[in-house]
């Protein structure tokens, strides 16, 4: 397990030193970072979302109890960040919404799958609470977007014009868009051609280095402040409170077994890098959120050993 973790981590932190090196020795232009957000946040993220949601039957994306448990526990967090950020930290609006981002958002996309399928043998079950815990968190990036299309709104215009501009940022937002494309898709079993397929996760997956190495170029950039405070705050939300939260809402209801352990790993992944792209997006805590992302990952191989540990005392082992 450690092997797998380490395996699914060093090219993670590979990709962020070669982007810290790359701006500290001037080997690519000033707005790098701004440029590889912009590609990941407007095409190839927006690919991946929709491939993985068209490519998925839709009678195994509806798993009722599973996503009801698993959105409550995300929607919970999400607040529960809000109001820590606002309350403890003292931050404004923006600062509270990319806090609460990183506190409930996990890395499931990148991390998710090499150490699930490792976990538990390469299953079928493996494979679907997987695809589930990359595409169910696109409702935080809908809070997200209308959460700063609220901000930035006129508060003088009427209340029906307020939340026509806000559903229309949403709409607008290439990620949410995307992905209300591949639900259709897959509810009317629409098949996308496998040259199509291969084309759209593989120009998709592009999102992940891409965002990596902007986060390095940005921790160079920034030159990362240590708000420890700041940062231990919002990775104990999102490494401890968050699969505590979320075991306690898979139960209520009903999830047992090895979803309900699949659900609490998923959960307990690190901060994943979108958060980072649209820290930058949203020019909000862009050095913080890339100080927070990178400790989580630091911190998350002791944390998935407790983890291990913790439901297998309770009964929840990968045997």
């Amino acid at each position: 397990m450690l092997v797998i973790a380490l395996s699914a981590l060093t090219p993670l932190l590979m990709m962020i030193l070669a982007g810290y090196f790359t701006y500290r020795y001037m080997v690519l232009p000033e707005n790098s970072a701004e440029v590889l957000n912009g590609f990941v946040y407007y095409f190839t993220l927006p690919a991946l979302l929709f491939c993985s949601l068209a490519t998925t039957p839709f009678d195994e994306i509806a798993q009722g109890r599973f996503i009801a448990g698993y959105m409550l526990a995300l929607l919970v967090i999400y607040i529960v960040g809000f109001l820590a950020s606002k309350f403890i930290l003292k931050g404004h609006f923006t600062e509270n919404t990319m806090r609460a981002c990183s506190a409930c958002f996990p890395n499931s996309g990148y991390l998710g799958l090499p150490i699930m399928m490792y976990l538990f043998d390469g299953s079928r079950q493996a494979l679907l609470a997987t695809t589930l815990g990359i595409i169910l968190p696109i409702v935080i990036v809908i809070l997200i977007v209308s959460s700063f299309a609220l901000h930035h709104a006129d508060k003088s215009q009427p209340r029906i014009r307020i939340v026509w501009d806000i559903v229309l940022s949403m709409c607008k937002a290439p990620m949410i868009g995307a992905s209300l494309i591949g639900a259709v898709f897959s509810f009317m079993q629409y098949e996308l051609p496998d040259f199509l397929e291969t084309g759209l996760h593989n120009f998709g997956m592009a999102s992940v280095p891409c965002a990596l190495f902007s986060v390095g170029i940005l921790l160079a950039k920034n030159k990362m402040e240590m708000k420890v405070m700041n940062i231990g705050m919002v990775n104990s939300i999102k490494l401890i409170i968050h699969p505590l939260l979320t075991a306690m809402c898979l139960l209520a209801f009903g999830v047992k077994g090895t979803m309900l352990l699949m659900g609490i790993l998923l959960t307990g992944m690190p901060v994943a890098a979108i958060s980072c792209v649209l820290a930058e997006s949203n020019k909000t805590l862009e050095a913080e959120t890339s100080a927070t992302f990178l400790f989580s990952m630091v911190l998350y191989i002791p944390m998935l050993y407790l983890t291990l540990l913790v439901t297998d005392m309770w009964g929840l082992s990968l045997v």
